[in-house]
């Protein structure tokens, strides 16, 4: 390549995978002046939806292949899952290009050195996605480094949320697989801290100990210099940050905050002691606002660091220099990261064998199902809502199929119950419903946009549907939600099941205009099929086992919970255990059900006994109500400002989120009745 050339144009990019992270990638580029996105590359898109999301002129591709051998790429930036991105990487460099390639940047050290010896002997550049040492906080602990003397220790500590999906919104994840892609960032910030501390020497993992639950514990050691490293889903607050502690003083770099809090100096005097505090209160104050202001600030250039790390590979690709990340930390990322996922694979393992050893014992003790019935199917069976079904039909000798998107580890499962992994948004193959007498339609999406609820939601029940009429089933109880239905202020006076259901309004949410739009598929195409429909609408579902507030409730912020709404006012819900008490009992006298039962509680509690159970688990919270009238008085200002921030959003009614309804509960009452006689 020419870089004389290179160094008066724009470098040509291409984008192979543009899923949520690859759309950060796409920000991100286009804030770069020195280079431009000229196709992406990815089977899965949707071609309409990539319109609104790419700048003119990017041509898409469903090949990767056909986009290297079609365009002349400089770059080439690989955002796909894992377990894909040495091949494509290669692929990549056999056409010519340079590449970035996404954390985590290969799964094995074997992999990463094969790729990086490629590139060196192609005289390509490869850069990984280690951007988080390209942000602010991280680049200001680079600068201060010389005002802690000798460092003689490292902390890397990261909490996370716990998610449930991986990126690409539809394949479940679980804690395992969540630490092994976050893993990356806190090993890579924790080695380049090493290596700039002990540049000859190689870190080591000197003790390690993981749980498969999600949680991440290492003593490191590089010449004179040990390190903690620490990752866990189940510590709180969340939290990222880099501590050094020198002869001299310790700075930490904290993401979260985007912020570096330093405290310099030997601080062995009692003024320091008593000083120490107050400098630090001062610094996470005003650096964190600061922080806090910049990230708001930079929103449309993506993840924070990422265009910096971008600008810089691509400075280098432009020049001719060297890739910004050394192939030696490149390789040392990866082989920490492999190591540890060698120790959490085989915790999970272990977590599983004796699992399978307790269903065992479980299923002995359990009464035989009884074939003679047919088998249920229930969908969403992995759910809050769907273990209880499956726990309370099973109890009554049901035999049952559970089917989710992949199959549950076996201590997520029920004893005596079969699971099936199924795509119902992608279509329902005849074999899920063989030996099915009866459906119980839990599943539902319950994140993302109109388009994963249309998907996931909407096209999920309709394939069903007809799958069940082809099978020949008679037998198909839809779980809806009660927020299907228009308001008491639209209709006037308590609703019921005779209460339209208040169908095409995306400004109630995504969840709730699908919800509604499923129920009517399955109420005007079930009869129309030749499946006979039942439709259950839980109120907002708790679990008192495990209690945590409804939503409609309130928030909690920080130290406090915000309560709304009166005091004294019901709110109308429904116990988990309720709800799958009435299912079962459905199930059992399908033909005695009523066809519509809007199920809560007959007996509502109050919002502050709902509040006076969650202080009780959380004494840390503290109370603050507002009153009805103040959040309705602020849902006009919420709506105009989500149309400022987001135009192509339909915008919430934040109001009517939080909003009580009344409803008559006396077909609820009823069949909460019936179940426990049947």
């Amino acid at each position: 390549m020419d870089t004389r050339s290179n160094a008066h144009r724009q470098l040509r990019i291409g984008l192979i995978g543009c899923g949520k992270m690859g759309l950060n990638h796409v920000k991100a580029i286009r804030a770069c002046s020195a280079a431009s996105l000229v196709a992406i590359a990815d089977p899965a898109a949707d071609p309409a939806k990539l319109k609104t999301q790419l700048p003119e002129g990017v041509k898409h591709y469903t090949s990767a292949r056909e986009m290297l051998e079609t365009e002349r790429l400089d770059v080439v930036h690989i955002v796909t899952p894992p377990n894909t991105h040495t091949d494509l990487a290669m692929l990549a460099v056999e056409h010519g290009a340079h590449v970035y390639v996404e954390k985590p940047f290969t799964l094995t050290t074997g992999d990463a050195s094969r790729l990086l010896d490629a590139a060196a002997r192609a005289g390509k550049l490869v850069c990984p996605g280690h951007q988080l040492l390209f942000e602010g906080p991280a680049r200001s602990l680079a600068a201060s480094r010389h005002l802690i003397g000798r460092v003689v220790h490292a902390e890397s500590y990261f909490a996370f949320k716990t998610v449930r999906k991986s990126r690409d919104g539809r394949s479940p994840l679980s804690p395992v697989e969540q630490l092994l892609d976050i893993l990356p960032h806190p090993v890579y910030s924790l080695l380049d801290a090493l290596q700039a501390s002990e540049p000859n020497a190689t870190p080591e993992i000197v003790s390690l100990d993981v749980r498969a639950e999600g949680d991440v514990h290492a003593l490191l050691r590089a010449g004179d210099v040990t390190a903690n490293l620490t990752v866990t889903l189940r510590g709180r607050p969340v939290e990222s940050y880099l501590r050094l502690v020198g002869t001299n003083g310790c700075l930490r770099a904290d993401f979260v905050r985007g912020a570096l809090i330093e405290l310099a100096g030997a601080g062995t005097s009692i003024f320091s002691l008593m000083s120490n505090p107050y400098r630090e209160a001062n610094q996470v104050a005003f650096r964190s606002t600061k922080g806090f202001g910049s990230r708001i600030l930079a929103r449309k250039k993506g993840y924070p660091g990422l265009t910096e790390l971008f600008e810089s590979f691509y400075e280098r690709v432009a020049s001719g220099g060297k890739s910004p990340l050394t192939p030696e930390s490149i390789v040392a990322t990866v082989r920490v990261c492999e190591q540890i996922g060698v120790a959490l694979r085989a915790a999970e393992s272990a977590r599983e064998q004796l699992a399978e050893m307790s269903l065992a014992e479980k299923e002995k003790a359990l009464t035989p199902a009884d074939e003679s019935r047919g088998m249920v199917l229930v969908t969403g069976g992995t759910g809050t809502l769907g273990k209880a079904v499956v726990s309370h039909m099973r109890q009554r000798s049901w035999p049952i199929r559970v089917v989710s998107r992949r199959l549950p580890p076996l201590s997520n499962r029920e004893a005596g119950v079969e699971y099936v992994a199924a795509d119902l948004g992608g279509g329902v193959d005849a074999s899920l419903l063989a030996g099915i007498s009866t459906i119980v339609h839990c599943a539902a999406e319950t994140a993302g946009g109109k388009e994963a609820h249309d998907r996931n939601t909407i096209a999920a029940t309709r394939n069903l549907l007809e799958a069940a009429a082809r099978a020949g089933i008679k037998r198909f109880i839809h779980i809806s939600s009660i927020a299907v239905l228009k308001t008491s202020k639209v209709v006037g006076g308590p609703l019921s099941e005779k209460t339209p259901v208040d169908l095409g309004n995306l400004a109630r949410g995504p969840y709730v205009w699908a919800k509604a739009e499923s129920e009517r598929e399955v109420m005007e195409r079930g009869p129309a099929l030749g499946v006979g429909v039942r439709v259950l609408r839980p109120g907002p579902l708790v679990d008192f086992a495990a209690y945590e507030p409804p939503g409609r409730l309130g928030r909690e912020l920080g130290p406090i919970f915000l309560a709304i709404g009166p005091k004294k006012g019901r709110l109308s819900l429904c116990d988990v255990q309720t709800a799958a008490h009435v299912i079962r009992g459905v199930a059992d006298d399908f033909d005695a059900a009523p066809p519509v039962i809007n199920l809560v509680e007959p007996d509502a509690p109050t919002r502050a006994a709902l509040l006076s159970m969650w202080l009780e688990k959380r004494p840390d919270l503290r109370a603050v109500w507002m009153p009805s009238w103040v959040l309705a008085t602020l849902s006009p200002v919420a709506k105009l400002a989500q149309k400022v921030l987001r135009p192509k959003a339909t915008p919430i009614d934040i109001a009517a989120a939080f909003a009580s309804e009344r409803y008559d509960a006396s077909l609820a009452a009823q069949a909460i009745r019936r179940a426990q006689s049947v």
